[in-house]
């Protein structure tokens, strides 16, 4: 990993925590190849708004080549969020958990 570029790492490695589907990872290798052949990076505030305030952040404020990555990411910032509302408000059991009886 490219140590020169410290705001897209911190970006890289927010989604690499977030990376739960097979998309999510081809995204994140994709970003890392980009990262090494790209030369610019953007600015450490930058990447601290987006990493600390997903929903307030625009994403065409950051330059082109990342755009999408940053796309990407709110959206699982967001996925994120819904599955910890749904898993924390239905604490009952599923119907497979509910149906195992065994038969004699």
């Amino acid at each position: 990993m490219a140590r020169g570029k410290p705001s897209i790492n911190k970006l890289l490695s927010a989604m690499r925590k977030l990376s739960v589907e097979v998309n999510d990872h081809e995204v994140c290798r994709k970003l890392e190849i980009l990262m090494n052949s790209e030369k610019d990076d953007f600015s450490p505030a930058l990447a601290r708004r987006i990493i600390d305030l997903p929903p307030d952040f625009d994403p065409r404020e950051v330059p082109e080549p990342y755009t999408q990555y940053i796309r990407h990411y709110l959206y699982m910032v967001r996925r994120s969020q819904k599955e910890e509302i749904e898993g924390a408000g239905d604490s009952r059991p599923t119907k497979s958990s509910a149906r195992k009886k065994t038969r004699k």
